[in-house]
């Protein structure tokens, strides 16, 4: 097997390897993406000029317009002023086109009032009127208002299909309309430089970078600086139209046989491009990465060789004196402890093991300690008595206040059923009788979970369990110690001390989950002996007291200075019942004997003698209220369907004995069965 220090080294020097390898990625993955953004920077700011230079040649070209359509009026009137000087000019061909040459025109057009053209240097044209061509039919407004002096867009003449300006005046006299032609040579060189393949040329700077100007609605090439893609589609070039569209931050497509990267934006009805090939993209990275990867490999050895130190230094070293230190105590040694500090784990460590060797220490104590709190508990007898021994023991061994047990009784609450208090210390236990369920539902949660309560101080508990934290503190209680009692793996009910000291409470925690299972054992124990006790004093069948309940009562109540009465019962009948009809019908009867006797005699002792005979004491009762209690128990009988003898004796005080009284009204009841045989006629034998 290895030694840690060469486990640790190989684990280290693959770490690193593999962390390089990764750092490797990441630096290539930002390369790529940020070489491709800045071709999208690039782009987006040659598409920013490509907008400006269109912007300034549009308002350079607006410019020239307005100069052409001015110098377009001032020969029109020109011509008209010369026309004016000369009439006779108006009907010859020849002079009209030497006035055209000095006045710089290229057609002169005459019309008259109604717009139809009689002169002018196109004698082609005469006998049109504005209506005849749409190009013509911009002049009509003139007709109607002789102050107009209009300037046609550019616009192909009609002769020969050349670009022309028209513009037209009236003459002075109003009797026609000069109407003169000029061929806008300079407007049309401005003009050109709004054309996609002039701005293109303005760019051609790189060879590995290509410029396309798509057709938005046709999706043909219309521009690039790569002439054979002009008018044909995008897609012929290795466009996807779809992708031009709807990825604004570019996209890699495959270019005239060229893997590229493209970027698009919309300027005016057409998608402007500008695709670099992949190669002159990514050129420098292939360059860059073996540098990189040889600067990370010398940093990881670096690293190995620092961390490896580190970990021998710090780690390795200090553990191998943690390991020393338990040989020691591994042989027995237990008064030595582990002081290492190197860091804040070991010195944890340290304390962990120095907690362990205490505990070790401790349990001899402990042993010692459960050995005489269970020789003290097995001295009492009994298990009521065991328990309240165990209790008195550990409060004063764990210098508690109070120490108490706990269980759950039917209704879901919690009673104290068992207390032990130091001198001067005020009990508790009738102040703690049926507790609310929620009371406790934060300690039953824990103890399912198998955990314990152990609190310095109770205020830690303020938050998260305010209702217990409020029961504890209206009894005074600071610190506490508790931890479950369990039937099987159900959880009865819990036990504890109250304010032992701080510095004991883990002991205390400790004590206190060794005895808990003594403690479990005594309470089945104690609750076998009431259930065995419950038996011999309980008659079966009815459920009240028998004859040794009744002797341990009259016990127990003769020795009281107290009035008492005697009801003596026996149900007639009964030997007929269970001869005829059954035993069962037989215990019928004597359970509504049984009832009628606890409606009239409600809260009085009962008890059934033998099979027919039931009699009640009733203590603290005068004479009146006895005999008054026999007249209720009589007239009940119908109402229960029983027959029932009666004999009843009062007497003013018990302390002599009742065995008399108790005489008295059997003899009572006798005579009353006696009367009732001879009123009735029916033979006594067979009842």
């Amino acid at each position: 097997m290895q030694s840690l220090s060469k486990i640790i080294g190989k684990r280290i020097c693959c770490i690193t390897w593999i962390l390089s390898l990764l750092l490797l990625m990441v630096l290539l993955t930002f390369q790529l993406t940020h070489e491709r953004h800045k071709a999208y920077l690039d782009a987006n700011r040659t598409f920013l000029q490509m907008e400006q230079i269109l912007a300034e040649n549009q308002e350079e070209l607006v410019k020239i317009e307005e100069a052409y359509k001015l110098d377009c009026i001032h020969a029109a009137e020109e011509v008209s002023r010369i026309l004016d000087k000369n009439p006779e000019a108006i009907y010859s061909i020849d002079r009209l086109k030497q006035i055209a040459e000095e006045t710089v025109v290229d057609e002169i057009h005459i019309f008259d009032q109604k717009g139809e053209l009689f002169s002018g240097t196109e004698p082609q044209y005469y006998g049109y009127t504005m209506d005849s061509i749409e190009s013509m039919n911009f002049f009509k407004p003139m007709l109607t208002d002789k102050s107009l002096q209009m300037v046609q867009d550019v616009t192909e003449n009609m002769a020969e299909g050349n670009p022309m300006q028209y513009s037209a005046v009236w003459n002075d006299s109003g009797r026609f309309i000069i109407q003169v032609g000029i061929s806008p040579v300079y407007f049309m060189l401005a003009s050109q430089k709004n054309d996609i393949s002039y701005i293109f040329s303005l760019f051609r700077v790189n060879p590995n970078v290509s410029y396309y100007a798509i057709d938005e609605k046709s999706e043909v090439i219309i521009g690039s600086n790569r002439l054979q893609a002009v008018g044909i589609k995008c897609s012929d070039e290795g466009f996807q139209f779809e992708d031009i569209k709807n990825k604004p931050k570019g996209f890699y497509s495959k270019i005239n046989g060229q893997n590229s990267f493209c970027v698009f934006k919309k300027i005016g009805s057409s998608y402007i491009g500008r695709i670099i090939s992949i190669n002159y993209l990514y050129q420098d990275i292939p360059h860059l990465m073996p540098l990189i990867l040889a600067g990370l490999m010398i940093i990881s050895f670096i690293l190995t060789i620092l961390i490896r130190g580190y970990m021998d230094r710090f780690v390795v070293k200090k553990i191998q004196d943690v390991i020393q230190k338990l040989k020691l105590i591994m042989e027995g040694n237990l008064e030595e402890r582990v002081n290492v500090q190197g860091s804040l784990e070991f010195l944890e460590l340290s304390s962990y093991i120095n907690q362990m060797v205490q505990n070790l220490t401790n349990a001899n104590d402990i042993e010692q300690h459960i050995n005489k709190a269970l020789r003290t508990a097995l001295k009492a007898g009994e298990p009521e008595k065991s328990l309240k021994c165990i209790l008195e023991y550990l409060g004063r061994l764990l210098c508690g206040k109070r120490s108490y047990i706990f269980e759950r009784n039917k209704l879901g609450g919690d009673d104290n059923t068992y207390e032990w208090v130091a001198e001067g210390v005020m009990a508790e236990k009738d102040n703690l009788q049926n507790l609310p369920s929620e009371v406790c539902e934060h300690w039953y949660k824990m103890f399912a979970e198998n955990e314990y309560i152990m609190f310095e101080n109770i205020v830690e508990m303020k938050q998260t369990d305010p209702l217990q934290y409020e029961n504890l503190k209206k009894q005074g209680i600071v610190s506490i110690a508790v931890v479950p009692l369990r039937d099987s793996d159900n959880v009865v009910g819990f036990y504890g001390v109250d304010d032992p000291p701080a510095e004991m409470l883990a002991h205390t925690t400790t004590m206190l989950r060794v005895m808990g299972h003594f403690i479990e054992a005594l309470l089945r124990t104690r609750d076998l002996v009431r259930n065995l006790k419950r038996m011999s004093y309980l008659d079966q069948l009815t459920q009240i007291g028998n004859r040794h309940a009744l002797w341990e009562y009259i016990d127990k109540t003769q020795s009281k200075d107290i009035s008492i009465g005697i009801i003596y019962c026996d149900i007639t009948g009964l030997k007929w019942v269970n001869d005829n009809e059954g035993h069962e019908a037989g215990d019928r009867l004597i359970l509504s004997a049984c009832e009628c006797m606890k409606k009239a005699l409600h809260g009085y002792e009962l008890f059934r003698l033998d099979g027919d005979e039931l009699l009640a004491v009733c203590t603290r009762i005068s004479e009146a209220e006895l005999h008054e209690s026999v007249k209720q128990l009589t007239g009940s009988m119908n109402e229960y369907a029983v027959v029932l003898a009666v004999g009843a004796a009062w007497k003013s005080d018990c302390t002599e004995g009742i065995s008399g009284i108790m005489a008295e009204a059997e003899n009572l009841m006798y005579k009353d069965k006696a009367a009732y045989y001879a009123a009735t006629g029916i033979e006594r034998r067979r009842q």
